[in-house]
């Protein structure tokens, strides 16, 4: 599925494959209009890539709130075997040092997992604001290169329409000379 740059980009190909060439010259005359429209669809497209960026910053966002439930379910879990220990045991010191072992494991998992987590969504943030900085760069110098090619194209077709004027006035002069 294309996205909405790539089928303004396909546009602006296609009008450059359907240019007609300039009489005299090796140039093409271009459509403007269409050009432009193409070039304004991928300034609108633009905010597309940045809510998908925003919705990976989101994701990080459910990532780091799952760990945290991950986090004390462990606790949880950790603090009903204490309670199971010391139970069984009719609280001897043995299953309070059992139990806060246990309860420090957890602690220490809880704490392994949330940073993990915060690590992977810093990477996923990361990534998502690079691609949306190449996405926009990569826009922005076709665009320019675009509007640079069709200048030219634009400059060389108007400086061959003057070249065939002065060829036509010329001739003209000369017709007349001879006609004396």
């Amino acid at each position: 599925m294309s996205t909405p740059i790539e089928v303004a980009i396909e546009s602006i190909e296609q009008a450059l494959d359907e240019a007609k060439t300039v009489p005299f010259s090796k140039n093409k005359s271009v459509d403007v209009d269409v050009i432009k429209a193409a070039i304004e669809d991928i300034r609108l497209s633009m905010p597309d890539v940045i809510m998908q960026a925003n919705k990976i910053v989101s994701e990080r966002g459910e990532l780091l709130e799952q760990a945290r439930k991950d986090a004390n379910q462990i606790i949880l879990s950790a603090q009903e075997q204490a309670k199971e220990i010391v139970s069984e045991n009719e609280i001897t010191k043995g299953a309070q040092s059992a139990a806060a072992d246990i309860m420090q494991q957890a602690k220490n998992q809880a704490n392994d997992i949330v940073e993990q987590a915060r690590q992977t969504a810093a990477e996923l943030t990361d990534q998502a604001q690079k691609w949306a900085t190449d996405m926009r760069t990569s826009a922005n110098e076709f665009v320019e290169s675009i509007i640079a090619e069709a200048d030219d194209a634009l400059t060389d077709s108007v400086n061959e329409i003057r070249r065939a004027r002065k060829q036509i006035k010329l001739a003209a002069a000369q017709g007349s000379k001879r006609a004396e």
